[in-house]
């Protein structure tokens, strides 16, 4: 053993000396500079003063920066105990005394006078650093750096050997990682109010139909209520945030009405305010609006909604969401996923601001909604065993959510997926209180909790989608992709036609309407809209509500076209839109340019103008503006007719295997695509549209090997049709694909070149044009780290210096953006094969059950419609949008009385101001809703087909100030509007939503 010890000794000697030869003066500087930034932990004390300036002074900021203090102090501590014992010289004296001709190197600092080993100044580098990193993950790469710099830097300034700073830096590395530890064992100790809040998170439908899942729900609300009733001490139960799950109980028990309703008057039940909890980035934001005035409006017919905006598990938060909640009185967010490392800064409570400045307090479940589940125990569980299990469970919460409180008050959440009430959580509250009499736990509401919520200094801006704490399964914005598509066509079915019609018509479809949107509203749950559910969800259930909406609300929208219209066989045009335009429709089935007046109707005129379109050979269309080049594989080029500038390649198909599950893409290879392949093209000109046809086969790997790690080598045949074409005057290229997949297991994209790079691309959302990074940064100790993927509503558009490209999409709601903004791809279809899997490398665990899901690949024919604008000096975003706007939603045509109607229409050919919604309001009035998207102010002119008589500015609501009655302030109005006659001008700040109602003479 003496031996072995010599050798080390030795060794260690000899490298000491050798790193000490290779010292020069830049090395010399770096190491002195170290070690007196580092001297008694100077540089740390400042980082802790700065964690705790940035955190506040509370509870948690006190809480971190004594992490980093004990990381720091209880690691020197220890070394100098340790020197005591090992008592080994320094270098400069050792070598100094040692005989033979070693000689002793100049040390470059004085001195010091304390035992070599371990080093107590890299013991306190990297317990400082490890506890840094721990409370501030974010900074981990730097701060690790910087303590292990700083400990290597006693070996170069002479006066540690390399093992002082090896040993010096695992006792470092241990005093970080157990200071965490010892804080919570003192925050534990600490007086804390504890809202324990029972609760139910009741999916309606996922790895079970909806007729499944309540034959399990009206059960579970008849022993809710008898609880409720029978016990005092179980003050109250939240249930889940939405009303439809009570009203599917009350459809089987009508008789409980009475029952609910005093329950929910008196604030035992707490219900909404939402109708259902959907996926809040999928669907359109009137379509989370009027998820909202729903469930006020039923929650309101029960009693009263509940005062705290409570989700549960949306897979991510849009960036307008506080400007909504604001707008319908509320001002507390309560949630569970979607936190980045943002959530180690701001705790578990902040101010979540959205881009327009309107902003709610957030409180994040940082251990999601079930954080206190240990708590409920076996219904037969005797005294004592329920206190040894609360005393164990207790300690183990408050370890986890303490740590994250910025002040005293803390959310213990008792419930998950589908759980009954436990009868028994009073007296497990109680039992609590005995074992840890500092804590002051009760059976409390969300609204008690938002009463006494801490002051808050923080703020997280924007969209909350990441996946730090939880996965936020982004993935889902591209599964069984037909589902976002017929949504799509339902809301803006709504939106567009049925609503303004019902309005202009004086408003007797309210009814109707209603109906018709909680029908679309039952399809946008989370698990339902996403299309992470079995099969049968989606394809037996879903559909069908589909169907529902467009049969009824074609038939009403018919109905009431015919009434605006007038008899008569006159043709004409319904123009949707707030402006008047040229738009090229079917006349007689031919393609025909015509001039279509702002929102009403207008005969049928052909548009003014020599607008023209023609074709050259079998590959190429263009009109006055645009050349389009096709090629044989279906890609093409577009040509600036005026400049001669030309694009980049767009319209290149890649297939890329997909090992993952119906929530996270998991790649597997190779990828294969269009490029090389040759197929039929040809050119035709019908009307004012020029289209050129692209017939082609992608032969496409059958599937997955049996291993799942690559494709198989397989092969099978996937026939592709392509119609690109221009319509006469257009700055656009219109592109229809329809696609026979017959593979299995792969991602389906379409990628266009950019012609141009940038740090950002903009994007279309709910009531924003939102900014997003081109880049990401990879974080591999998430849950699930980030990828390029995400979600976008109508358009994504990336503008360089003096050129780019937009890409508009019909109903597609998945894309990326590569190559520092070189190319924007848009998935088409994603098939897989399992609801979840637990083997992705892109995700910790599974998301649900392994269910196998064989409808999720998508099998059959599939048909997809996007657009293609090029960016320059004459088209900017605003045109673009308008441009995509415009294709999305052209004008129709009918038959009637041939007299021109415009009811309303903005005098500006440019504002980026956006008509949201037009629908009937109280006492004959009309219900205006404005958005503007963008980071400027914007104004805009409104003409009516009447002169004003009154209007004036109202929240969400509507006007009704009942809704819901939660008793809430008016707190989020627009600016009234600038009446002249019939003239209205309208004045909007950065991303504001502006709702009016208007009477007109």
């Amino acid at each position: 053993m003496n031996d072995f010890l010599s050798a080390v000794g030795n060794f260690d000697t000899q490298l000491y000396l050798a790193i000490a030869e290779q010292r020069n003066p830049v090395t010399s500087v770096i190491g002195v500079a170290l070690t007196y930034l580092n001297w008694d932990g100077f540089f740390w004390w400042i980082l802790a003063f700065l964690l705790l300036r940035s955190r506040g002074l509370n509870r948690r900021g006190i809480a971190a920066t004594a992490i980093v203090v004990f990381g720091m102090i209880d690691a020197w501590l220890l070394t100098e105990l340790i020197k005591i014992i090992v008592r080994r010289p320094r270098p400069f004296d050792a070598l100094a005394n040692a005989p033979g001709p070693l000689p002793a190197p100049e040390t470059i600092i004085a001195h010091p006078s304390s035992y070599s080993f371990p080093s107590g100044d890299a013991a306190l580098a990297m317990g400082a650093a490890v506890a840094f990193a721990y409370v501030s993950p974010k900074y981990r790469v730097p701060v690790l750096l910087l303590g292990v710099s700083a400990a290597l830097a006693r070996v170069v300034v002479g006066v540690h050997y390399p093992l002082d700073v090896l040993g010096g830096i695992t006792v470092g590395i241990i005093s970080g990682l157990l200071a965490p530890r010892a804080v919570a064992v003192l925050l534990r100790r600490l007086r804390w109010r504890a809202f324990v809040i029972p609760h139910t998170h009741w999916d309606r439908e996922w790895y079970e139909r909806f007729e499944g899942y309540r034959a399990r729900l009206v059960p579970m609300v008849s022993r809710l209520l008898d609880v409720l009733e029978r016990d005092p001490d179980f003050r109250s139960f939240t249930f889940d945030g939405q009303t439809i799950a009570i009203q599917d109980y009350l459809e089987q028990r009508p008789a409980d009405v009475p029952r609910v309703e005093a329950l929910v008057k008196t604030g035992r039940l707490l219900i909404g305010p939402w109708h259902v909890l959907a996926d809040l980035l999928l669907v359109s934001g009137e379509s989370i609006v009027r998820n909202l005035q729903e469930g006020l409006r039923s929650a309101g017919e029960l009693g009263r909604a509940a005062r705290v905006a409570y989700v549960a598990d949306p897979f991510g938060h849009p960036a307008q969401l506080p400007q909504l909640l604001r707008a319908f009185g509320y001002d507390t967010y309560v949630f569970a996923r979607g936190m980045g490392d943002e959530g180690e800064s701001v705790g578990s409570e902040f101010w979540w601001v959205s881009p327009s400045g309107d902003r709610v307090r957030a409180a994040h479940l940082v251990d999601h909604y079930s954080n206190a589940l240990p708590l409920v125990g076996p219904a037969e569980e005797g005294p004592d065993a329920l206190r040894r299990r609360v005393r164990a469970k207790t300690a183990r919460i408050l370890d986890r959510l303490t740590p994250y409180a910025n002040g005293d008050v803390i959310l213990l959440m008792v419930g998950d997926d589908h759980v009954e009430a436990y009868a028994r959580l009073p007296e497990a509250v109680r039992e609590m209180r005995q074992v840890y009499p500092n804590v002051d736990a009760r059976i409390a509401s969300l609204e008690e909790f938002a009463a006494v919520m801490p002051p808050l200094q923080h703020e997280v801006s924007g969209e909350i989608a990441s996946g730090r704490y939880r996965p936020i399964l982004r993935g889902v914005n591209s599964t069984r992709v037909w589902i976002k598509q017929e949504n799509v066509a339902c809301e803006r079915l709504l939106l567009e036609r049925c609503e303004p019609l019902d309005a202009l018509t004086g408003g007797t479809a309210r009814d109707e309407l209603r109906d018709l949107w909680r029908m679309l509203l039952q399809n946008h749950p989370h698990d339902s809209i996403c299309g992470c559910s079995i099969d049968a969800v989606h394809d037996v259930d879903m559909a069908p509500r589909f169907a529902y909406v467009r049969e009824r609300g074609d038939a009403l929208a018919g109905r009431l076209l015919e009434r605006l219209a007038g008899r008569g066989t006159s043709p004409m045009l319904w123009n949707p839109l707030p402006w008047a335009r040229d738009a090229v429709v079917p006349i007689g089935e031919r393609p025909t340019r015509v001039r279509a007046g702002g929102l009403g109707l207008s005969p049928v005129a052909v548009a003014e103008g020599d607008a023209s379109v023609a074709v050259q050979g079998d590959g190429t269309i263009e009109n006055d503006f645009l050349r389009v080049e096709v090629e044989a594989d279906g890609s093409f080029f577009v040509v600036d007719r005026a400049s001669g500038e030309r694009s980049g390649r767009q319209n290149r198909l890649i297939s890329e295997g997909d090992r993952g599950d119906e929530y996270t893409y998991s790649y597997a290879g190779p990828t294969v695509g269009s490029e090389g392949v040759v197929g039929a093209r040809a050119t035709r000109v019908t009307g004012d549209r020029a289209t050129a046809t692209v017939e082609m086969i992608l032969r496409l790997p059958a599937r997955l090997r049996d291993d799942r790690l690559a494709r198989s080598p397989e092969l099978v045949d996937c026939a592709v049709r392509l119609e690109i074409s221009v319509d006469a005057g257009e700055r656009r290229v219109d592109v229809s694909l329809l696609v026979d997949n017959r593979a299995s297991d792969h991602r389906l994209r379409v990628l266009c070149e950019t012609g141009t790079r940038a740090l950002t691309h903009q994007c279309g959302a709910a009531f924003a044009l939102l900014e997003r990074s081109n880049r990401f940064e990879v974080r591999k100790r998430w849950i699930e780290p980030p990828t390029s993927e995400a979600c976008l509503h109508d358009f994504v558009a990336v503008k360089g210096a003096t050129k780019g490209l937009a890409v508009g999409v019909d109903g597609l709601r998945e894309y990326s953006v590569l190559h520092d903004g070189g190319t924007i791809a848009i998935t088409l279809l994603r098939a897989v094969g399992f609801l979840s899997r637990g083997d992705l490398p892109e995700r910790r665990g599974h998301a649900g059950p392994e269910l196998a899901t064989p409808s999720a690949q998508c099998i059959g024919t599939r048909a997809y419609r996007y657009a293609v604008v090029p960016l320059d000096e004459k088209t900017d975003v605003t045109r673009a949008a308008r441009s995509i706007r415009e294709w999305l939603s052209p004008p129709m045509t009918i038959s009637g009385d041939g007299h021109s109607r415009s009811f309303v229409s903005f005098a500006e050919s440019d504002t980026p101001l956006v008509l949201s919604a037009l629908r009937a309001g109280p006492d004959g009035g009309l219900v205006m809703r404005i958005a503007n998207p963008q980071r400027e102010e914007a104004s805009a002119t409104l003409r009516f087909d009447r002169a004003i008589r009154d209007s004036r500015s109202v929240d969400l609501r509507e006007g009704d100030l009942g809704l819901g009655n939660t008793g809430l302030d008016v707190i989020r109005t627009a600016a009234p509007l600038d009446v002249d006659g019939d003239v209205a001008r309208v004045r909007l700040q950065p991303y504001e939503i502006g709702t009016w109602v208007v009477q007109l003479a």
